[in-house]
């Protein structure tokens, strides 16, 4: 595992949401003071219900090309093979993260399960784009959007849970996500899209830990070699840990956005609750875009909303958490190094 910096370049057959840096007008149109902007509708990088919830703020609405395939159903089971493993992990939270994976496999499956809340508003792929009828096993359900609720908790804190302490819990979730989906999927790009910098740190450095633990893992793993620990072994694919404003531009298969805080930092909402942030960290994923938050962001005080900037902000996150399969995790803090 290694982090890499991806350049902003783009490829002239990929057609993209219209950039968040051009000035947004009153209407929900991106404006330049240069020129006319003319949203392209086509897209052929997101899938059908990733690309319907980030046109809600654009007028026109996306015409998704695009079409999620059952592989990724069956990469995300994989991670049944790694219960039990230590990756130098919290237990609790790597079981937690691992459940949440698996629970996002079945839904797209359209198998039972207990993990996950479906979301409220049931956003499936257009008719054109939905297998052939030729085809007799059921079309997967196309996935693009979950949702993690992160709740740190401690018996000894009494004064209540320190941003420091959240961020590094936050982290310990990131990691377990990160190694998750690598081995599941290793030829696939992963960016962990940070607000703060010193998010980006405490990712970095949870992920360095479980990293210099992994050949451990991989050693034991070689000692009953088949042909899926080969194909695990033969990693291509980087992550990417870096704050949004660095990323815009960029694209990867995984998205994982941080956007949590603890009910002691609420003062940081206004910075979290900024549209034009939210939007680019999202939109950078291809395939899955995993949102980690908490309640405080989710469902923040009604103060929050007499400033227009995080009224709009928490308009489209709540956009987002009504389109998205959600899970949630408990983090222990009084277990946090």
């Amino acid at each position: 595992m290694h982090f890499s910096r991806h350049s902003n370049q783009t490829t002239d057959h990929v057609l993209r949401p219209p950039s968040p840096s051009f000035t947004e007008s009153s209407d929900g149109d991106f404006s330049s003071s240069q020129s006319t902007v003319v949203q392209l509708t086509e897209n052929f990088r997101l899938n059908p219900d990733l690309g319907e919830f980030v046109s809600t703020i654009y007028s026109r609405a996306f015409k998704p090309q695009k079409l999620q395939p059952r592989k990724l159903a069956n990469t995300l089971a994989k991670v049944e093979d790694d219960i039990g493993i230590d990756f130098a992990i919290q237990p609790q939270i790597m079981k937690a993260v691992q459940q949440f994976l698996l629970g996002l496999s079945s839904a797209m499956l359209r198998k039972p399960q207990t993990i996950l809340k479906p979301p409220p508003i049931n956003s499936l792929a257009a008719p054109s784009l939905v297998d052939s009828p030729s085809v007799t096993e059921i079309a997967p359900h196309p996935i693009s959007l979950a949702l993690l609720q992160l709740e740190t908790l401690s018996a000894r804190r009494t004064e209540g849970i320190s941003y420091e302490i959240h961020v590094r819990g936050e982290a310990q979730v990131a990691a377990a996500l990160i190694m998750s989906i690598q081995r599941c999927a290793p030829s696939d790009d992963i960016f962990v899209a940070t607000p703060h910098r010193v998010q980006r740190q405490a990712v970095r450095t949870a992920l360095a830990t479980a990293n210099a633990y992994l050949p451990l893992v991989e050693a034991m793993e070689r000692l009953g070699i088949n042909s899926e620990n080969e194909e695990r072994s033969g990693r291509k694919g980087t992550v990417t840990v870096d704050t949004v404003e660095r990323l815009q531009g960029s694209e990867a298969a995984f998205v994982i956005c941080l956007f949590s805080l603890p009910e002691s930092a609420s003062s940081d909402l206004k910075f979290l609750l900024e549209r034009r942030r939210l939007n680019v960290a999202i939109s950078r994923a291809k395939t899955l875009c995993i949102l980690v938050s908490s309640s405080t962001v989710l469902r923040p005080p009604v103060s929050v909303f007499a400033d227009d900037g995080s009224a709009k902000g928490y308009a489209f996150l709540r956009a987002f958490e009504d389109r998205a399969w959600s899970g949630k995790i408990k983090v222990n803090a009084d277990l946090i190094n």
